[in-house]
């Protein structure tokens, strides 16, 4: 028998996929500035509003003023999926200022500041009843830790926490490419992984997108053309790069 798929809502997205992502996973959307990762993670819980099914949108960086009027212009309105109680978005900035300042004991008794967000997002996302959940950017919540291993340690706790919540959940990560630094580990720890990347192909500017991994999946890994259009993100999955 199998398994029902939940949609990306992203146009080509679920094509690559052969259907869209497996439930209650966990995909990291990796991006350099630009590429379009909120709008993806907005797409994301509009289509899971309109099927019925409840999301929680956390931004750790981007005021919520700014993302709703960003959604509204791409005709996502986003305030009336927060009326009707089907979306529900969180100022996670807050807390990641309130445990980043809070006094340290040390290098060695650094507080961990994701754990400490990640455990609020977990009430929250049960409180709310998700059933899809955005983490928008994972960066902004570990850049204070100045060791790798540390870093990797919150990442590690960070994608434990989130399996407990039953979700579909998205997190972003600014990172451009995939390296080994110090965010290396949330690529090994999340079920997929998708890309979103600039390049330059005949003095122009194109924008690509490809799954570098997606467990469980027979998918299309190859590099796909994508557009920032009036109405969202689309990728074009029968075309290659250099079309």
């Amino acid at each position: 028998m199998s398994t029902v798929r939940v949609s990306s809502g992203i146009p080509g997205i679920d094509e690559m996929l052969k259907g869209g992502f497996f439930p209650n996973r966990i995909i990291l959307l990796r991006g350099g500035p630009g590429t379009g990762k909120t709008i993806f993670s907005i797409q994301f819980l509009v289509e899971g509003a309109k099927k019925g099914q409840k999301g929680l949108y956390v931004t750790l960086e981007e005021p919520l003023d700014s993302i709703r009027k960003t959604a509204a212009l791409l005709g996502f309105d986003l305030e009336n999926y927060e009326k009707q109680n089907i979306i529900k978005t969180i100022d996670g900035s807050q807390l990641v200022y309130k445990f980043s300042e809070e006094p340290k004991r040390g290098f060695e008794g650094q507080k961990p500041v994701v754990s400490q967000i990640v455990n609020q997002i977990k009430l929250e996302a049960q409180s709310f009843g998700a059933q899809r959940l955005v983490i928008d950017p994972i960066t902004s919540a570990i850049i204070h830790q100045r060791f790798p291993t540390d870093k990797r340690l919150e990442i590690l706790e960070l994608m434990k926490t989130l399996r407990t919540t039953k979700c579909t959940s998205i997190i972003t990560s600014e990172s451009a490419s995939s390296s080994e630094d110090e965010f290396f580990v949330e690529e090994y720890l999340a079920d997929g992984v998708i890309i979103l990347a600039k390049t330059m192909h005949n003095f122009t500017i194109v924008k690509m997108a490809w799954i570098e991994k997606m467990r469980g999946i027979n998918h299309d890994d190859q590099p796909r053309k994508y557009e920032i259009t009036d109405k969202g993100i689309v990728v074009y999955s029968t075309e290659p790069v250099t079309a």
